[in-house]
């Protein structure tokens, strides 16, 4: 079957084909629906290359939990959904790394060019994510906690059975450790 026959199959008979490892079934379901994903993902995130990411890791992940997918599944909610909490996690990782950097001070250049901003900021994220994934195991649970889960410390206290001031003193001293770390 060629490419241009598969334009014609309905989504059932494309997701068939699919499962089974067809890859022109999922170049197929890539030509028609990556492009309307891809504009609700933007309109959220307002980022075209997170976005343009998203998807890619999107229809990654799609073609690795093929086997997986029902012989009915509606493949185009199924995008949606899968974009929608990509997106939420997107959000998240960004709310992450401003608490992080609110909490640490804003190390960047203040008259950096957008675009040199924008890789400062990648690379301070990833320079962030790689120090805190090197704190003690209990500090970086708590870290994370109070910074990526946002817990008040009282919240914190109560879900791993510590003292408030326990909570405190480790938020405390992963700022230390972390700071010299990102700000060089």
């Amino acid at each position: 079957m060629n490419l241009s026959s598969y334009h014609s199959l309905d989504d059932v008979n494309l997701v068939a084909r699919f499962r089974n490892g067809d890859q022109k079934a999922f170049a197929e379901i890539y030509r028609r629906y990556a492009e309307p994903v891809y504009r609700h993902v933007l309109s959220k995130i307002r980022s075209r290359d997170d976005a343009r990411d998203i998807i890619q890791e999107l229809f990654a992940s799609l073609w690795l939990r093929r086997a997986e997918l029902a012989v009915d599944t509606q493949i185009l909610a199924l995008l949606f959904t899968a974009a929608k909490y990509r997106v939420i996690n997107y959000i998240n990782q960004q709310q992450y790394r401003r608490s992080v950097l609110s909490a640490i001070g804003d190390h960047l250049p203040l008259h950096a060019s957008d675009t040199d901003h924008l890789v400062r900021e990648r690379e301070l994220g990833t320079s962030i994510e790689n120090a805190v994934s090197n704190l003690p195991a209990k500090m970086q649970t708590i870290f994370r906690m109070s910074r990526q889960e946002q817990l008040s410390h009282k919240q914190i206290a109560k879900n791993l059975n510590l003292s408030e001031t326990t909570v405190k003193k480790q938020v405390a001293n992963a700022l230390k450790i972390l700071k010299p770390k990102i700000t060089g």
